[in-house]
């Protein structure tokens, strides 16, 4: 019965929800088709442009608008994907098909921040089960952020310009795109510059949530009608940027992705798919910059990560399909040092881990007739992770603490941290065609994921737990399993005329997933929780709807709603997000167009007691925007968010951390005691231009 109770939920809340989806997309925004040869599929797809939204917001704010997306937000530039209830590395997020990872051991650089929203030209969801030709581990979905491509004409040069202020932090934006084409020969530059100071919000300030972000791009492709070739670098060079959800601030993040890209017809019937990258970044945290802490206390943590990944990729064509085989790896390192300032005496060496994966996979898809097609498909996984001895100079003291680092450091170092998993994934979605109007869409999946680097080597209790954000301190677990989920999904897409609809149910029924329990391994202090393996089930629906009610007049709206539990203890998940709605209304009318968008928010007291998370109540906000497009290559969009400046808190925002944050408010003794609030009345104007 729960899928029909939660049809019944979102269908009365449809009328009192409004929010802008910018899903139907104008000629001018189109993405480039890079895709080569094969008669592939169409799975489900949701895909938006950030350059609909505020060009100040962190790429990730963008999932909001998308169904059964979310975003737990850590920061101003510290957005972690939620998709139905799944967040962190259980997200698979790429970017130009390529995976971004967080240097950060508290994902302070979270994989959706590396590339910034005016360099991005869409953002895709793939809507439901991902195939498994997606990525290894895409246990809680999939999600592409597609960089911005200049598309030319032979022999031409083009150029996007970005210009933006924000007033309520100040906020200005600065983004540059240039391509020259030759030929089969093109190249591009991309440049974005973002400076913010601390957020406004009905009350106060929210101390420290300042942007001070750099990011430079170069790209050479080279295409014609066989082949295509293209090599890209990225540097991300982010500042200091507040996550006062954190018990520490981003001092820097230095980095980037280097990728090359390689698809040629081999045949008339076989295409061939190479990948490679490499990402390396270094990132530095501290808690007093921006905080009041004694000397005694600074900290400042520098984390590295190195990533070599490479695809490999062959697809055939068949009469009513196509079927890929492919093989992907991976190598990685994480080092996690932290030190004193103050002290040159004292340091601890937190993390040093490697990991290895191997993977094979096979897709099938095929269109048995008009009416049905298939999408089918197995991926075996092989994951190696170890990690080094780790040291602490607080052993050497003769004090309770002392004795506590040296019995787990001990302990720890003695241990085999030498690990490994296999596990085999399998999708399957059918798409149903009944006539023109109706469309059914199923999935069946079993997907898995290996522990974290985290979940497996937190050797010291500590608050590196991939931004959790709970405020409490966790211990790794050498014995933990691979988590394993069984998903269902049906979805409904209905069209007459302008009016479309496509409502989606699913349910995932995990075993072994991972999450932190009271600790009972000792030494430890109180209050600690220790990685370990429980059930879980989540499931929830989510719809799209959108109608021209004429020429001038239209209307897009989204709903999401997920359920969270634990099936081995009466308890709910951490941080899920809360049922919510978004619709938008909007005019048009020669250069002109106006929309009004509403934002609703129900609350949350689903909570997981186990974490001591607290509830949320919810809240409705109203959004207006005017867009004049001044040319045909001009545009200036301003924007009002927040129109009644309502102070309003959003579940999944977190609990303030820092200290001087006065406005908000904090208490040392209850690190959950004030909830982060969302952003107060806020006036945005962008200028945008190409040639």
């Amino acid at each position: 019965m729960k899928p029909f109770c939660l049809t019944v939920i979102l269908l009365i809340f449809l009328p009192q929800c409004v929010i802008a989806t910018n899903q139907v997309t104008n000629d001018d925004e189109q993405l480039e088709n890079i895709v080569v040869p094969g008669d592939r599929i169409e799975l489900p797809l949701v895909k938006l442009f950030p350059e609909q939204s505020s060009l100040l917001s962190d790429t990730a704010e963008v999932l909001k608008k998308m169904p059964g997306a979310y975003v737990n937000r850590n920061g101003s530039l510290s957005g972690i994907a939620q998709y139905r209830g799944l967040f962190g590395d259980r997200v698979n997020i790429t970017n130009n098909g390529h995976q971004v990872l967080s240097s950060c051991s508290n994902a302070m650089d979270a994989p959706m921040s590396h590339v910034p929203a005016a360099q991005v030209d869409a953002v895709v969801l793939y809507r439901g089960i991902s195939p498994v030709s997606q990525g290894m581990e895409t246990i809680g979905g999939s999600i592409d952020v597609i960089s911005k491509k200049i598309a030319t004409r032979d022999s031409a040069l083009s150029g996007e310009l970005n210009l933006g202020y924000n007033s309520v932090n100040d906020g200005v934006l600065g983004g540059l795109n240039l391509a020259a084409q030759d030929g089969h020969h093109g190249w591009q530059l991309g440049v974005n510059y973002e400076d913010a100071d601390s957020y406004d919000f009905a009350g106060g300030t929210n101390y420290f949530t300042g942007i001070d972000r750099q990011f430079y791009k170069l790209s050479y492709q080279y295409d014609d009608s066989n082949r295509f070739f293209e090599f890209t670098t990225d540097y991300n060079d982010t500042g200091a940027t507040g996550t006062p959800a954190l018990p520490m601030d981003i001092t820097y993040a230095k980095g980037g992705v280097t990728a090359i890209k390689y698809n040629q017809n081999i045949s008339d019937d076989w295409s061939l798919f190479v990948d490679g990258s490499y990402q390396g970044t270094d990132h530095v945290m501290d808690n007093f910059r921006y905080r009041q802490q004694m000397p005694a206390m600074y900290r400042e943590s520098l984390t590295t990560l190195s990533q070599a990944a490479f695809s490999v990729a062959g697809q055939r064509t068949l009469a009513q399909g196509a079927l890929m085989l492919g093989y992907d790896y991976d190598a990685t390192d994480h080092t996690a040092d932290i030190s004193n300032p103050n002290n040159a005496g004292f340091a601890i060496k937190n993390y040093d881990t490697e990991r290895q994966r191997h993977s094979l996979f096979a897709e099938w898809q095929h269109r048995v007739n008009q009416a049905h097609s298939l999408v089918l498909g197995v991926r075996a996984t092989r994951q190696e992770n170890d990690a080094a001895e780790v040291a602490s100079s607080m052993a050497m003291m003769n004090t309770d603490m002392g004795a506590l680092h040296r019995t787990l450091r001990d302990r720890f170092n003695a241990a085999d941290r030498s690990l490994s998993d296999s596990n085999v994934d399998l999708a399957f979605n059918w798409k149903h065609t009944i006539n023109d109007h109706l469309q059914m869409d199923y999935g069946v999946a079993v997907k898995n994921r290996v522990p974290g680097y985290q979940e497996l080597y937190l050797w010291l209790p500590l608050e590196a737990t991939a931004g959790l954000a709970d405020g409490r301190q966790y211990l790794g677990n050498l014995d933990l399993n691979s988590e394993t989920a069984y998903q269902l999904e049906w979805g409904v897409s209905y069209q007459q005329g302008d009016f479309q609809i496509q409502p989606h149910l699913f349910y995932h029924r995990i075993s072994d997933y991972i999450q932190g329990v009271p600790n009972t391994q000792m030494p430890a202090p109180a209050g600690t929780l220790r990685y370990d393996n429980v059930d879980a089930e989540l499931y929830g629906a989510d719809i799209t709807l959108s109608y021209r009610f004429s020429k001038h007049w239209s209307l897009t709206h989204v709903s999401s709603y997920v359920r969270g539990q634990r099936r081995d203890i009466d308890d709910n998940l951490y941080r899920i997000a809360p049922l919510n709605g978004r619709t938008e209304v909007t005019f048009e009318h020669n250069a002109w167009q106006l929309s009004a968008e509403m934002v609703n928010v129900a609350k949350q007291d689903k909570v997981a007691i186990t974490n001591t998370e607290k509830a949320t109540p919810g809240y409705g906000l109203l959004n207006l925007a005017v867009d004049y497009k001044i040319t045909q290559n001009q545009r200036i969009n301003a924007r009002i968010n927040n129109v009644f400046d309502k102070r309003h808190y959003d579940h999944t925002g977190g609990y303030n951390r820092n200290n001087l944050n006065n406005d908000v408010g904090f208490n040392g003794n209850d690190l959950t005691a004030y909830r982060l609030p969302g952003e107060g009345v806020a006036v945005a104007i962008t200028y945008f231009m190409k040639w």
